[in-house]
């Protein structure tokens, strides 16, 4: 996918866990591992039933939503009106078409989208070297939602799949108060991934919805 045309859409020792760094450190390595172990084994054949309509709107986090593009499939994560339990601020959804599989994962992060990106890189990076995988990946872009929101980008080629990651960070809005001690912002991180093919055909679909992302006032 080529990266503009895909998305015109940085005291004491202490054996206690900072509870602060874990939902942080669990996005990260997360989305890393999704990178370089299961996207690379996504079976293009399986089905899911549950296809998304015109009007549904995506919850990614609390306070934070998306509009799926209609006729794609919601393989899990929750839409608004539509799920009895709460989304939290931690949260994971993913989207399907065909052979192309959108991803998305939200968590507590203090950071900058650049920085949010680089350390899913790097753990990406050491995964990928100790499964003897391999990938290639563009320079950094600039990704604007309709909203205003700026993130950072880069597309990335594997043996059989490519795609792009995306990384925004958000304030939480009134109804996302930050509790005390805890990471006062939120990231989300897009994963698209899908064969060469599938995924140009889809490339409308994948800037629509990253740029649909839109976090509540």
């Amino acid at each position: 996918m080529a990266a503009k045309a895909t998305v015109q859409a940085d005291g004491g020792h202490s054996s206690a866990i900072d509870r602060r760094t874990v939902k942080p450190a669990l996005l990260v390595l997360g989305l890393a591992v999704l990178m370089s172990i299961v996207l690379p084994r996504i079976n293009s054949e399986t089905r899911y039933r549950d296809g998304v309509h015109r009007g549904d709107v995506v919850e990614l986090a609390d306070g934070i939503t998306l509009v799926p593009t209609p006729g794609w499939d919601l393989a899990s994560g929750s839409l608004v009106g539509h799920t009895r339990s709460p989304v939290g601020s931690t949260a994971t959804t993913e989207l399907v078409d065909g052979g192309v599989d959108f991803y998305v994962q939200a968590a507590p992060f203090d950071g900058t989208p650049a920085a949010l990106l680089s350390r899913v890189n790097q753990i990406n990076a050491e995964l990928s070297r100790a499964g003897g995988r391999a990938s290639a990946t563009t320079r950094r872009y600039a990704v604007t939602t309709r909203q205003g929101a700026v993130g950072k980008a880069e597309d990335f080629v594997g043996l059989t799949r490519q795609g792009s990651i995306v990384a925004f960070v958000f304030r939480p809005g009134t109804s996302s108060a930050a509790v005390q001690g805890q990471p006062t912002r939120e990231g989300v991180e897009v994963i698209v991934s899908g064969p060469k093919v599938s995924i140009s055909r889809r490339r409308a679909d994948i800037v629509a919805m990253i740029r649909s992302i839109r976090n509540a006032p």
